[in-house]
């Protein structure tokens, strides 16, 4: 996905949530894809910085910065 920077929360053999900041449209979501399945919502700015600061503070996790 041009302009959007995509990181994954956590991943399964069935699947993975992922958070999504999209440059162009200036908007973020968190989405949910499985086998069968891929569903999408929109977020707040501050939900998406929240989450990534969790993730930060989380050893071993790696994300763009």
């Amino acid at each position: 996905m041009n302009g959007a920077t995509i990181t994954a929360l956590l991943e399964t053999s069935e699947g993975a949530l992922t958070v999504v900041k999209d440059d162009m449209t200036n908007s973020y979501s968190i989405g949910l894809r499985t086998v069968s399945k891929l569903e999408w919502k929109d977020i707040s700015e501050d939900l998406y910085l929240l989450l990534m600061q969790e993730l930060k503070e989380q050893k071993g996790m790696r994300f763009p910065t």
